[in-house]
């Protein structure tokens, strides 16, 4: 089973216009509404690919019933803990004249430490039926910035392998702990490395660099160029395959969806970056915060092929 954890969750509400006129009445035209989160996100389209997963999280108020219906309207198994305050909305305006997208981010609830301690007792009884655990996205206020390096602490203690899809503080304090798998972008890693990665051959460095730390298996995504992945001393790149993208939102955790299902199933990680990249592309193709379906990202798998790049270093 495929575990996330999303301790900051979202409702996606996307519009469009014709033209956004900053300052006016603008009407939208089309709307659409999706639960939301980095973590819920894997587990949607992990579900999507007949992968057993759970989503774990934190849900508050009316909004967060909405995130609940959603998920139970797509038959996506789900465990939350209800907080005091109200899961947040985010908004995207899509203006078909410019082809811009504005986006506002909405706070969440803080988090009290009573039930921040509910969801770490039920992160460990699921755990028992666990193989991989993701932990994924911005951690909810009033959480101690450590807390994905304890969750990764209690999953590698029981067996369970860690994949952490985080940037700042959260991610660099995870490190410690050894997770499995981190997937940063390349403005991510180059916080964590403190340095630019201005090339091609600067983030493969990088790749090898965190991975000689302690990390299993690096990915570092590209956008629209890919990624890069260094484990066990080898260096792959994947290329996307040529689309017709019409929004990103979501694309990387469909990715991480595609390999934590393979690494889940016993697949090599060549296999997991093919699933992931055709789930991420897929993704890509569709509107709004849409996310892959099954057929559309299996009619990708074949147009994806993992270059490798170099061998393990003598």
């Amino acid at each position: 089973m495929i575990i996330t954890i999303t301790s900051n969750p979202a409702v996606d509400q996307t519009m469009w216009v014709r033209k956004l006129e900053p300052g006016e009445v603008n009407r939208a035209h089309e709307t659409q509404l999706d639960p939301a989160g980095k973590g819920i996100n894997v587990s949607r389209v992990a579900h999507r690919l007949s992968a057993p997963t759970m989503a774990l999280g934190f849900l508050g108020g009316e909004t967060g019933d909405l995130v609940e219906h959603a998920l139970t309207a797509e038959r996506v198994p789900h465990h939350f803990v209800r907080v005091a305050g109200r899961t947040r909305i985010n908004i995207t305006i899509n203006d078909e004249a410019t082809g811009v997208a504005t986006n506002c981010w909405a706070p969440g609830p803080t988090i009290s430490a009573t039930e921040a301690a509910e969801l770490r007792s039920l992160i460990e009884v699921w755990l028992d039926a666990g193989r991989i655990l993701v932990l994924a996205g911005s951690l909810a206020a009033g959480l101690p910035v450590d807390t994905y390096a304890d969750w990764t602490r209690m999953a590698r203690a029981k067996g369970v392998r860690v994949i952490v899809d985080a940037s700042g503080e959260a991610l660099t304090r995870a490190l410690a702990a050894r997770p499995d798998l981190i997937k940063p972008n390349v403005a991510e890693a180059e916080v964590l490395l403190g340095r630019r990665l201005p090339s091609f051959e600067a983030v493969v460095e990088a790749a090898r660099e965190l991975e000689a730390g302690g990390i299993g298996i690096v990915v570092i995504s590209m956008g629209g160029e890919g990624l890069v992945c260094a484990s066990g001393g080898s260096v792959w790149r994947v290329r996307p395959p040529a689309i017709q993208r019409r929004s990103t939102v979501g694309s990387g955790d469909s990715l991480v969806a595609g390999i934590a299902l393979t690494l889940a199933r016993g697949g090599r990680i060549e296999e997991g970056l093919r699933l992931g990249t055709a789930a991420g592309a897929a993704t890509a193709m569709s509107a709004g915060t849409s996310l892959a379906t099954a057929d559309e990202v299996a009619a990708l798998v074949p147009r994806v092929t993992p270059e490798l790049v170099s061998g393990p270093r003598g």
